[in-house]
């Protein structure tokens, strides 16, 4: 029998604590400007892969989450992960080593795939039916919420140095206290779940879906690196005001996702071409602003559209993945955002480097027309694709 206060407000809510945490990895890209200025032995994209490495730690580890998790139990997986964030995203406050840095980022990476994909898989365990679905729910704004906050606390943080941005890691204390004493998981039945498991499988629209992923979460995920960079050059406004910017970004991706069910139900797979061609123009219009409103119009625009791409990818996952296969296919499409997202900053850079043209503005248009290509490609494959797919997971 599962822990009978498991449906009780502080429970929940801290199991959602985790989630919090999922997204606040990157957004540290907003101290790339300041951090350049010290690290000035280091190339832009070796700055600014400080903000996405933690991403390789946690495509590393993901798929190892449930065997480690097997063997020393749940929530020692979850608070060892929840300590090495926490040890790892504080590092950079006490040394100014570029190599020690990047180790210490790498561990904190590490962290998040341990305790990541229980953010969602516990609510599983202990919640059904209406409970499970606002559950998970409030595990999609959680992480929004975190993000957006987290990113504010950066702005006001940054003031004070890189350095100083980096505490706010520190943040890592609310899961790790609420998680370790209001948090308890039974594993009187773990053994006999064990049984009768079917073998997962996947195929290869599985794969193709993870390739989507992995290109647009490395285009993406140029906005939260470089726009601190670009509104500098540009003489825009300040690092901290940017940071504040990304933080209006994942509010709005928050509240695009609310209504996701019944948009998706009115428009289809179309969803996904038509949120990519919203990012298109949002990054088009940053690329080409003069003002800090331009600027916040051109984030927000990419930030609502953007709050469609991840339900979306896991929607399509119930439609193309083998039957009982979740979990597999699941971690086949994390892995290619992650990875889409850690190689960001090398494979764009080396892009426009091609193009001769390495500038912030550059790099953000350049991002647009991809997404361009990526709408008329996805819109191409959702018209010729009439094929109904059956869901195959509950």
């Amino acid at each position: 029998m599962e822990n009978a206060k498991s449906h009780g407000w502080l429970f929940k809510l801290s199991v959602l604590s985790l989630s919090i945490l999922s997204m606040t990895a990157p957004s540290i890209a907003v101290a790339i400007p300041l951090m350049e200025n010290t690290f000035t032995q280091q190339t832009t994209a070796q700055v600014e892969m400080i903000s996405t490495l933690p991403n390789l730690g946690v495509l590393l580890m993901i798929m190892f989450s449930t065997m480690i998790a097997q063997k020393f139990g749940i929530k020692r997986t979850i608070m060892s992960g929840l300590v090495m964030y926490l040890i790892g995203g504080l590092t950079p406050v006490f040394v100014t080593n570029y190599m020690v840095i990047v180790i210490g980022r790498f561990i904190m990476g590490l962290g998040i795939g341990l305790f990541n994909p229980f953010a969602v898989s516990l609510m599983y365990r202990f919640y059904k039916k209406q409970e499970l679905a606002d559950m998970l729910g409030y595990q999609n704004t959680s992480q929004n919420l975190g993000n957006a906050g987290f990113g504010l606390l950066l702005g006001i943080l940054v003031l004070a140095g890189w350095k100083t941005a980096f505490a706010g890691y520190l943040i890592a204390m609310i899961p790790l206290l609420m998680f370790g004493f209001f948090v308890k998981i039974p594993t009187d039945h773990q053994t006999n779940e064990k049984t009768n498991v079917p073998k997962q499988s996947t195929n290869v629209h599985v794969f193709m879906l993870a390739l989507l992923m992995f290109a647009i979460f490395g285009m993406f995920m140029m906005m939260t690196i470089k726009l601190a960079s670009f509104v500098t050059a540009q003489h825009i406004t300040t690092p901290a005001i940017a940071s504040s910017i990304l933080a209006g970004m994942g509010a709005a991706s928050m509240f695009a996702s609310m209504p996701f069910g019944k948009i998706s139900k009115f428009i289809g797979n179309f969803i996904l071409p038509i949120a990519l061609l919203g990012i298109s123009i949002g990054f088009m219009i940053v690329a080409t602003a003069t003002s800090v409103l331009v600027v916040t119009i051109g984030v927000i625009i990419c930030g609502v559209f953007f709050g469609w791409v991840f339900p979306q990818a896991f929607y399509r996952v119930a439609q193309i993945a083998p039957a009982n296969s979740a979990n597999l296919s699941t971690s086949i499409i994390l892995v290619g955002i992650n990875l889409g997202a850690f190689l960001s900053p090398t494979l764009v850079n080396g892009v426009a480097n091609l193009f001769g043209n390495d500038q912030p503005y550059f790099v953000l248009m350049l991002c647009s027309w991809g997404f361009a290509i990526l709408t008329v490609i996805m819109a191409i494959y959702t018209v010729v694709d009439k094929k109904s797919h059956k869901f195959n997971q509950e």
